[in-house]
């Protein structure tokens, strides 16, 4: 850029950008300092990276100088979360009297994990069952996490829990669970289990009841992303909407209705970190289409990035689904039509498959140890049968709610799919 530019005649939209990165990487240096023991620490190296990206700017004559400041506003914000995330002393190593209520629940094959209001996970027997809004209470010796994300885990198996009250969550996400649950035990009905687990992964991105065996299989395949609501099961989710919608509504009325359902299955899909940075992609997409405005992609996804890291500053440094999501839709969006325009297969699916995998291997190098060049294939092979697949399980579970007679149909269908996938992914993973 031109050195006589000034920031005033920087584009918006560009300032925007460059805006919202900088503080981005402010919360991301601040988290590689947080586990120094005193704060003062972590403000000096925040002071001397900010100072050297101010230095840089300035003799490199660009523009962009004064908002390099917001690399210590994003540190600033990311360790002042922090310190108070941790203001409650929860010890440590030792047995403790805990009480707190269920914000979240999962099943599994043998028990049931339940996170608490204070960010602790419980490890509980299959049985009895709890439920989200539950008040229990029990003594565990708490366990440290390896992520700032979660507080701790309470192992709690052949442990006596409490229940003291429930119905103290929220009306709306109570509904929205069991509505979820109704969904999930649809599909177990109609397929067998194994096979059923992988469609409630496939649409609602539950992998509770994963087997060990295939769990590590898709993660030696390089296909755990598929699990992980991401921006294309999104895309087609809010083009079913749309279109199941348009029987109804006028097109200039479809947005808010259509947004509305979207923040509802966020909500009862646990509002995981791919997923909700996948429907605020899209949302971002939708609000720009609705209001004639052009899209811009680069700020879509920096914007997603934004919100969620104002909502949890720790989520972009320890949550490995927000990186591998980000990386996807980076790889999609740049790396792409790259590949595209010099590949002699031209069908969509392949090539976004093919370009999300490209940009996930080096994170998933780095942070697992698991990144395997062959795992493209995998990932091609089954890449045009996925968004059918999903179709097909949400139209199974719905149906479900009429009669479950009705969802044979489409679950027989879904079978077929499941098994020529889960087969693609049993027998790469035997030889990788």
């Amino acid at each position: 850029m031109n050195a006589h530019v000034t920031i005033r005649q920087i584009p918006k939209s560009t300032l925007f950008f460059w805006a919202a990165f900088f503080f981005l990487i402010g919360t991301l240096i601040a988290s590689t300092t947080i586990y120094f023991h005193t704060i003062s620490i972590r403000i000096v190296c925040l002071a001397l990276i900010t100072t050297l990206a101010l230095t840089g700017l300035y003799f490199l004559k660009k523009p962009y100088a004064p908002l390099a400041l917001l690399i210590f506003i994003g540190g600033i914000y990311c360790i002042a979360y922090y310190r108070n995330q941790q203001s409650e002393k929860i010890p440590i190593g030792r047995p403790v009297r805990i009480e707190g209520v269920i914000t979240h629940r999962e099943q599994h094959a043998t028990y049931q994990k339940l996170r608490l209001d204070n960010n602790l996970i419980i490890n509980a027997d299959r049985y009895p069952l709890f439920a989200y809004g539950d008040r229990i209470t029990l003594q565990g010796t708490v366990r440290a996490s390896r992520s700032p994300l979660i507080r701790g885990y309470v192992h709690a198996r052949y442990v006596d829990i409490t229940r003291i009250t429930s119905n103290e969550g929220n009306p709306l996400k109570k509904h929205l669970y069991a509505l979820r649950h109704a969904f999930e035990d649809t599909i177990k009905k109609v397929l067998p289990s194994e096979k059923a687990a992988f469609l409630i992964g496939l649409t609602v991105g539950s992998t509770a009841e994963f087997t060990k065996g295939f769990m590590e299989d898709l993660r030696t395949t390089g296909t755990t992303h598929l699990v992980a609501l991401s921006g294309s099961n999104i895309s087609y989710i809010i083009s079913v909407i749309m279109l199941t919608l348009a029987w109804f509504l006028p097109r200039k009325q479809l947005f808010w209705p259509t947004l509305s359902i979207i923040t509802l299955f966020v909500i009862m899909t646990g509002a995981e970190a791919s997923l909700v940075r996948a429907a605020l992609m899209n949302s971002i997409v939708l609000f720009g289409a609705h209001y004639e405005r052009t899209s811009n992609t680069r700020n879509a996804i920096i914007t997603a990035a934004l919100i969620m890291t104002l909502w949890n500053p720790l989520t972009p440094a320890f949550d490995l689904g927000f990186q591998l999501s980000f990386a996807a839709i980076l790889g999609m969006t740049y790396i792409q039509p790259f590949i595209t325009r010099y590949s002699p297969w031209k069908n969509t699916d392949i090539m976004t498959a093919l370009s999300a995998q490209v940009a996930v291997m080096p994170i998933l190098a780095i942070t697992t140890g698991n990144a395997h060049p062959l795992s493209i294939i995998p990932n091609i092979l089954i890449a045009s049968a996925i968004p059918i697949t999903v179709g097909l399980g949400f139209l199974t579970g719905i149906l479900g709610f009429i009669s479950t007679t009705l969802s044979f149909a489409p679950a027989w269908i879904a079978n077929v799919l499941l098994s020529y996938e889960m087969g693609v992914v049993h027998i790469f993973a035997r030889y990788m």
